[in-house]
């Protein structure tokens, strides 16, 4: 679809504000099994077109 480029979706959301580009990113993680980094917020999962925080960081818990 972008050939050699990596495609990147942005958007000036505050991070504890709703996004469509979350719900965007969790569907192309579970429909097509694509990973979907966010940049600059490793604590943070999306749940539901937010962008929250972890509850408890470990090595040992599976992530939501």
């Amino acid at each position: 679809m972008t050939g050699d480029v990596e495609p990147i979706l942005m958007c000036h959301c505050a991070k504890t504000k709703f996004c469509h580009r979350h719900l965007f990113a969790a569907w192309l993680e579970s429909k097509l099994g694509i990973q979907i980094e966010e940049l600059d917020s490793p604590n943070h999962v999306r749940k539901d077109g937010y962008l929250v925080k972890r509850k408890d960081l470990s090595l040992f818990n599976e992530e939501d």
